[in-house]
Protein backbone atom coordinates (compact mmCIF):
# COMPACT_ATOMS: atom_id res chain seq x y z
CA UNK A 1 0.00 0.00 0.00
CA UNK A 2 1.36 3.11 -0.88
CA UNK A 3 1.26 6.22 1.36
CA UNK A 4 1.26 9.65 0.84
CA UNK A 5 4.78 10.44 0.28
CA UNK A 6 4.96 7.84 -2.13
CA UNK A 7 2.33 8.76 -4.07
CA UNK A 8 3.67 12.49 -4.36
CA UNK A 9 6.94 11.06 -4.98
CA UNK A 10 5.87 8.80 -7.79
CA UNK A 11 3.46 11.81 -9.28
CA UNK A 12 6.75 13.35 -9.32
CA UNK A 13 8.84 11.31 -11.16
CA UNK A 14 5.67 10.82 -13.39
CA UNK A 15 5.72 14.52 -14.13
CA UNK A 16 9.43 14.44 -14.84
CA UNK A 17 9.07 12.04 -17.48
CA UNK A 18 6.59 13.80 -19.33
CA UNK A 19 8.84 16.51 -18.96
CA UNK A 20 11.58 14.69 -20.46
CA UNK A 21 9.80 13.32 -23.34
CA UNK A 22 8.23 16.83 -24.07
CA UNK A 23 11.34 18.57 -24.24
CA UNK A 24 13.84 16.63 -26.08
CA UNK A 25 10.92 14.76 -28.39
CA UNK A 26 9.00 18.17 -28.77
CA UNK A 27 10.84 21.18 -27.97
CA UNK A 28 14.26 20.76 -29.10
CA UNK A 29 13.25 19.33 -32.75
CA UNK A 30 10.30 22.31 -33.21
CA UNK A 31 13.55 24.75 -32.25
CA UNK A 32 15.65 22.70 -35.08
CA UNK A 33 13.09 23.21 -36.97
CA UNK A 34 12.41 26.96 -36.81
CA UNK A 35 16.15 27.62 -36.64
CA UNK A 36 16.49 25.37 -40.11
CA UNK A 37 13.33 27.00 -41.64
CA UNK A 38 11.29 23.42 -41.54
CA UNK A 39 7.67 23.82 -41.54
CA UNK A 40 6.52 23.00 -38.29
CA UNK A 41 3.77 20.80 -39.24
CA UNK A 42 6.51 18.40 -41.29
CA UNK A 43 8.14 18.21 -37.96
CA UNK A 44 5.29 17.24 -35.91
CA UNK A 45 4.85 14.79 -38.44
CA UNK A 46 8.30 13.60 -38.05
CA UNK A 47 8.00 13.21 -34.50
CA UNK A 48 4.47 11.48 -34.99
CA UNK A 49 5.94 9.29 -37.25
CA UNK A 50 8.49 7.89 -35.39
CA UNK A 51 6.45 7.42 -32.28
CA UNK A 52 4.51 4.96 -34.38
CA UNK A 53 6.81 4.05 -36.91
CA UNK A 54 10.13 4.10 -35.04
CA UNK A 55 13.10 4.06 -37.90
CA UNK A 56 10.64 3.62 -40.21
CA UNK A 57 9.43 7.04 -40.27
CA UNK A 58 13.14 7.53 -42.34
CA UNK A 59 10.01 7.40 -45.11
CA UNK A 60 7.88 9.98 -44.09
CA UNK A 61 10.99 12.52 -43.47
CA UNK A 62 11.89 11.70 -47.33
CA UNK A 63 8.66 11.84 -48.51
CA UNK A 64 8.33 15.63 -47.10
CA UNK A 65 11.96 16.53 -48.92
CA UNK A 66 13.40 17.07 -45.33
CA UNK A 67 17.71 17.46 -45.57
CA UNK A 68 18.82 13.82 -44.06
CA UNK A 69 20.85 15.01 -41.36
CA UNK A 70 17.73 17.04 -40.09
CA UNK A 71 16.15 13.53 -40.11
CA UNK A 72 18.51 11.90 -38.16
CA UNK A 73 18.62 14.22 -35.73
CA UNK A 74 15.09 14.66 -35.04
CA UNK A 75 14.48 10.89 -34.92
CA UNK A 76 17.53 10.56 -32.50
CA UNK A 77 16.49 13.51 -30.34
CA UNK A 78 12.80 11.58 -30.43
CA UNK A 79 14.52 8.26 -29.15
CA UNK A 80 16.40 9.84 -26.72
CA UNK A 81 13.71 11.77 -25.37
CA UNK A 82 11.72 8.37 -25.24
CA UNK A 83 14.08 6.27 -24.00
CA UNK A 84 14.57 8.22 -20.94
CA UNK A 85 11.04 8.97 -20.17
CA UNK A 86 10.63 5.00 -20.72
CA UNK A 87 13.50 4.43 -17.92
CA UNK A 88 12.03 6.79 -15.57
CA UNK A 89 8.52 5.18 -15.56
CA UNK A 90 10.59 1.77 -14.77
CA UNK A 91 12.21 3.32 -12.54
CA UNK A 92 9.51 4.97 -10.87
CA UNK A 93 7.39 1.08 -11.20
CA UNK A 94 10.00 -0.45 -9.25
CA UNK A 95 10.25 1.79 -6.26
CA UNK A 96 6.23 1.61 -6.08
CA UNK A 97 5.57 -1.65 -6.71
CA UNK A 98 6.95 -4.50 -4.18
CA UNK A 99 5.66 -7.34 -7.04
CA UNK A 100 8.62 -5.42 -9.13
CA UNK A 101 11.10 -4.96 -6.83
CA UNK A 102 11.14 -8.90 -5.74
CA UNK A 103 11.56 -9.69 -9.52
CA UNK A 104 14.11 -6.98 -10.41
CA UNK A 105 16.16 -7.72 -6.89
CA UNK A 106 15.90 -11.73 -8.35
CA UNK A 107 17.08 -10.90 -11.83
CA UNK A 108 20.23 -8.88 -10.23
CA UNK A 109 21.08 -12.34 -8.33
CA UNK A 110 20.70 -14.45 -11.81
CA UNK A 111 22.67 -11.85 -13.47
CA UNK A 112 25.35 -12.10 -10.79
CA UNK A 113 25.92 -15.54 -12.46
CA UNK A 114 26.80 -14.87 -15.67
CA UNK A 115 29.30 -11.48 -14.86
CA UNK A 116 30.50 -11.47 -18.56
CA UNK A 117 26.46 -10.54 -19.16
CA UNK A 118 26.35 -8.70 -16.74
CA UNK A 119 29.01 -6.81 -17.75
CA UNK A 120 28.93 -6.88 -21.30
CA UNK A 121 25.16 -7.73 -21.92
CA UNK A 122 24.20 -3.88 -22.63
CA UNK A 123 26.28 -4.30 -25.71
CA UNK A 124 23.40 -6.34 -27.04
CA UNK A 125 20.87 -3.46 -26.81
CA UNK A 126 22.60 -2.08 -29.97
CA UNK A 127 20.73 -5.17 -32.43
CA UNK A 128 17.65 -5.42 -30.62
CA UNK A 129 16.14 -1.98 -32.43
CA UNK A 130 16.97 -3.07 -35.24
CA UNK A 131 14.53 -6.24 -34.67
CA UNK A 132 10.64 -6.26 -35.98
CA UNK A 133 9.42 -7.83 -32.84
CA UNK A 134 11.54 -5.85 -30.37
CA UNK A 135 12.19 -3.09 -31.61
CA UNK A 136 13.42 0.43 -29.95
CA UNK A 137 10.45 0.44 -26.88
CA UNK A 138 10.86 -3.14 -26.03
CA UNK A 139 14.75 -2.53 -26.08
CA UNK A 140 14.53 -0.15 -23.06
CA UNK A 141 12.81 -2.32 -21.03
CA UNK A 142 14.85 -5.51 -22.08
CA UNK A 143 17.91 -3.58 -20.80
CA UNK A 144 16.17 -2.29 -17.65
CA UNK A 145 14.93 -5.74 -16.92
CA UNK A 146 18.19 -7.13 -16.87
CA UNK A 147 19.50 -4.81 -15.03
CA UNK A 148 22.60 -3.68 -17.26
CA UNK A 149 23.56 0.06 -16.40
CA UNK A 150 21.32 3.32 -17.44
CA UNK A 151 24.29 4.96 -19.27
CA UNK A 152 25.65 2.25 -21.45
CA UNK A 153 22.14 0.70 -22.19
CA UNK A 154 21.11 4.04 -23.40
CA UNK A 155 24.33 4.82 -24.98
CA UNK A 156 23.96 1.10 -27.05
CA UNK A 157 20.13 1.61 -27.94
CA UNK A 158 21.02 5.23 -29.28
CA UNK A 159 23.71 3.63 -31.42
CA UNK A 160 21.44 0.75 -32.38
CA UNK A 161 18.92 3.26 -33.30
CA UNK A 162 21.25 5.31 -35.51
CA UNK A 163 22.31 2.35 -37.50
CA UNK A 164 19.57 1.55 -38.45
CA UNK A 165 17.92 4.56 -39.11
CA UNK A 166 21.01 5.78 -41.18
CA UNK A 167 20.48 2.31 -43.01
CA UNK A 168 16.98 3.28 -43.60
CA UNK A 169 17.76 6.73 -44.52
CA UNK A 170 20.53 5.46 -47.06
CA UNK A 171 17.81 3.21 -48.55
CA UNK A 172 15.43 5.59 -48.70
CA UNK A 173 17.42 8.18 -50.25
CA UNK A 174 18.50 5.14 -52.94
CA UNK A 175 22.02 4.69 -51.86
CA UNK A 176 21.15 1.08 -50.52
CA UNK A 177 19.31 -1.39 -52.98
CA UNK A 178 17.12 -3.36 -50.96
CA UNK A 179 15.75 -6.76 -52.50
CA UNK A 180 12.92 -8.23 -51.17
Amino acid sequence: MMDASNTINAVRRGFRAIAIAFVIVTLIPLLLGLLFSVPTARVFSLIVSTLLLQANAVFVGVGFGLHPVFILVVMTLVEVGIVLAIYEILDTFAEQSERVQRFTKSTEEKMKKYPILHRYGAATLIVLPMLPVIGLYSSVVIGWLLRWGRVPSVFFVTLGWVLVTGFLLLAALGFVRLIF
